[in-house]
């Protein structure tokens, strides 16, 4: 079925003419404009209320769908920052720059003497907390 062409189109208004009379064609397309009126109306209504029950469905469904995107942008975030982390050459203490972290393994060695090089036997400034001997708290009790 094709479209109809402008020889076909004056058949049928000749056949509609000879069959309705030319006293009732008039009143015949007014009642063609009303109908088509009441099918507009119906069709614009059926659609406003399935929009009314299809946003109701499918809002939950994008909220997940946002949810779902935000936790992948944050794994992204993640895996990207620990993929730079481990193309960091080893680092002893955490915020230490690369530079100092491979110098610090490189001395981290203790030497003949058993203790590490570059500490000071006694020096309050070279020794970390961690490594500063704890206090002796048996003394103390008695």
């Amino acid at each position: 079925m094709g479209s109809l062409s402008f020889s076909e189109i004056v058949v049928i208004v000749l056949v509609i003419l000879i069959v309705f009379g030319p006293n009732r064609l008039p009143d015949l397309a007014r009642r063609a404009g009303e109908f088509m009126n009441k099918v507009k109306n119906a069709s614009s209504s059926m659609t406003d209320a399935l929009g009314v029950d299809y946003e109701e469905t499918v809002e939950p469904l994008l909220s997940a769908k946002r949810d779902f995107d935000s936790i992948k942008e944050d794994l992204s975030k993640t895996v990207t920052t620990f993929g730079q982390a481990a193309t960091i050459p080893e680092a002893t203490e955490v915020g230490e720059p690369p530079e100092q972290a491979s110098a610090a393994a490189a001395s981290a060695e203790p030497d003949a003497t058993g203790q590490e090089p570059g500490l000071a036997a006694g020096d309050p400034e070279a020794a970390t907390p961690a490594e500063a001997d704890p206090p002796d708290d048996s003394a103390a009790a008695t």
